[in-house]
């Protein structure tokens, strides 16, 4: 066997968490601590140490009699074990905000798109606030950022305040407590409106990011769509090696987005 990189119920803990995520369990039960202590050789009182951190995430939860059941809505309290790594992301964005310069585009109440409304948790054709802009590093164009945000915490928001502050920072300022951020990367390639807005041509391939922020209750109180030019920014990954036995899984350590010169 070789040397354990990790203490075993952590990399016991990240196994189980990822195959969650994932969906393996589906929103049934988890299979029982004694099943699970011979899965991964470990004693129960190694598995038990490992359901509790899942339900301190708010990952599962347990019924009496019943078992583990993995949770459909997880929401992790602020207190939560990571909940660090998260908010250090939240906070990495925000500055990286602050040492670009932006355009406001446009800033509009809309009706939300099913899409939209999914992804904030509101009613198709509730009233959101749209803000267009594109942000610049060091006088060249970097991104197209569209971002929706539940009406009432987008109208106080002004024209000049997005000019002179990230959003997240102007949500803080209105009473939010962020909580946690997800987010899908992939790419996508640039039409006609964005194109002449970064500086490419039509069809050039953008990085596309879809976030969607939570406040430490599990609300979402934004959804940001991104296209930023690959060749001006850049998404750093840290990962871990994690497993039973081997290194064979690697799971996410640290994220950090930057900007490239």
């Amino acid at each position: 066997m070789s040397e354990a990189v990790v203490p075993l119920y952590h990399q016991i803990y990240v196994v189980l968490r990822q195959q969650i995520v994932e969906g393996r369990f589906g929103q049934g039960p988890l299979p029982g601590e004694i099943d699970l202590a011979k899965q991964f050789h470990a004693s129960r009182v190694t598995m038990r140490r490992v359901f509790d951190r899942l339900v301190q995430e708010g990952l599962v939860r347990r019924h009496r009699g019943l078992g583990t059941f993995v949770n459909p809505h997880p929401v992790r309290p602020a207190t939560a074990a990571g909940e660090e790594r998260g908010t250090s992301l939240l906070d990495n964005i925000i500055d990286m905000g602050q040492k670009t310069s932006v355009k406001v585009i446009s800033i509009d109440e809309v009706h939300a798109t099913p899409d939209v409304a999914d992804s904030l948790q509101i009613e198709p054709g509730d009233p959101v606030v749209k803000i267009v802009r594109v942000r610049h590093y060091r006088n060249r164009p970097l991104s197209h950022i569209t971002v929706y945000l539940p009406a009432a915490l987008g109208r106080p928001i002004t024209r000049q305040a997005l000019e002179e502050t990230p959003v997240l920072r102007l949500l803080e300022a209105g009473g939010v407590k962020l909580g946690r951020a997800s987010q899908v990367l992939s790419a996508r390639l640039a039409d006609v409106v964005v194109a002449p807005l970064l500086d490419v041509p039509v069809g050039g391939a953008l990085l596309a990011v879809r976030r969607v922020v939570k406040d430490q209750s599990g609300r979402p109180v934004q959804l940001l769509l991104g296209q930023y030019r690959p060749d001006r920014y850049e998404y750093r990954m840290e990962l871990s090696p994690a497993g039973v036995d081997s290194a064979n899984v690697w799971v996410e350590s640290e994220t950090r987005p930057g900007l490239r010169d």
